[in-house]
């Protein structure tokens, strides 16, 4: 099987490629599958939640968003848990706001799988503290932040931010401790929203 590196994976899905989609479907539908079956769902809604990541990567390359996703496989996982997550909880547990956290830490929280459902419920909790902690900081952090989520290194986050990388390595270790210092702040004090 051919190996496409992220960039050609993504030039892929902006031109609707069929031999790169294809691609993306023996590479990484399995995995999906399990992880939905795992919490319920069925193959169909594997196939929906899949799909569904894919346009969401190319409604993104449209908009010029690409050049942020730096490793295609964390990314699209991530993509298509949450929508899963947000699928088993808007239809199990009530209506909530859906909160589009694959634009805003794409990889957090979602890779370890769980067995039970109300694990799923608690990290559903946790996003909210995060998005909700994410929201509290700086504009400069909060851009750092999506770019650590995206898969930047220090020196590619430098370079789009015109910073030196001494001084870049220093300011996102400092927004990713804020970040976590907020986060452990509420959820020790449970506040869930």
């Amino acid at each position: 099987m051919q190996e496409y590196t992220t960039q050609e994976i993504l030039k892929g899905i902006s031109e609707n490629n069929h031999i790169v989609v294809q691609h993306i479907y023996d590479r990484y539908f399995k995995e999906i599958i399990k992880f939905i079956e795992k919490f319920g769902g069925s193959y169909d809604d594997a196939t929906d939640i899949f799909q569904d990541g894919i346009i969401v990567i190319y409604e993104q390359m449209k908009r010029g968003d690409g050049e942020k996703i730096k490793n295609f496989k964390a990314y699209f996982y991530s993509i298509c848990k949450f929508k899963w997550l947000n699928t088993v909880r808007n239809g199990k547990y009530g209506e909530f706001s859906d909160v589009e956290m694959e634009e805003i830490l794409p990889s957090f929280e979602y890779n370890v799988l769980s067995e039970k459902i109300s694990d799923i419920v608690e990290k559903e909790r946790r996003v909210k503290v995060y998005f909700n902690s994410f929201m509290k900081l700086d504009s400069m952090c909060q851009k750092m932040i999506r770019f650590v989520a995206y898969g930047w290194s220090v020196e590619d986050i430098a370079s789009e931010m015109n910073l030196s990388v001494i001084y870049t390595y220093r300011k996102r270790q400092n927004c990713l401790k804020k970040l976590t210092e907020i986060v452990d702040k509420q959820l020790n004090k449970n506040q869930y929203y």
